[in-house]
């Protein structure tokens, strides 16, 4: 999964809105790979890696250019993530999950967000009314191995309503992946 998910870490990292400080949970953040690409980015921003104990015991985050500036945290995203984040970032998890454990890792963050936080998720947003895209397959090849799905823009809509987020815009990127902004309201 590291693998997969590392080919375009800094690719995405370049496309989402982080903010000029503060502190971004990367949750289901596996190795580390995409918080070390924002963080090099991001040198005002501290990070958060949190992930299943074991995973994040074998991080990448111990580099010269992010040295200082992130923490680890083990856990299960289904109970609890790290409180105090000023962004938290999903990237390529929820399309793993059907919807009512999707709303439970959405209301574990909302939990742990105070209202006004930023929540951006990345992942692939298939067009409302159907038209080709690159995700259409990995849908299908989702529906076939996990209960999980690609979503449209009214079906992430709907589950961030659900779990106590507005979503506030919707930016493509140079990949399949979208970058999704949420706020916990």
């Amino acid at each position: 999964m590291s693998e997969m998910s590392g080919q375009d870490d800094d690719l995405l990292a370049g496309s989402c809105p982080f903010p000029g400080s503060g502190t971004v949970v990367d949750v289901g953040g596996g190795r580390g790979g995409f918080l070390r690409a924002v963080l090099s980015r991001e040198p005002a921003l501290t990070g958060v890696l949190f992930d299943q104990p074991d995973t994040v015991a074998d991080h990448v985050l111990d580099t010269e250019e992010v040295r200082g500036r992130w923490s680890v945290a083990g856990g299960d995203f289904f109970s609890e993530v790290p409180a105090g984040g000023d962004l938290y970032v999903l990237k390529r998890i929820l399309h793993d999950w059907n919807d009512e454990d999707c709303l439970r890792i959405l209301g574990s963050i909302r939990r742990a967000a105070a209202p006004g936080k930023r929540l951006l998720v990345v992942d692939a947003v298939l067009p409302d009314n159907g038209d080709p895209h690159p995700a259409v397959e990995v849908d299908v090849i989702m529906l076939m191995l996990v209960s999980g799905r690609e979503r449209t823009a009214k079906e992430f809509e709907q589950l961030f309503t659900r779990a106590g987020f507005k979503l506030n815009r919707i930016l493509p990127t140079p990949s399949p992946a979208s970058v999704i902004e949420a706020e916990a309201v």
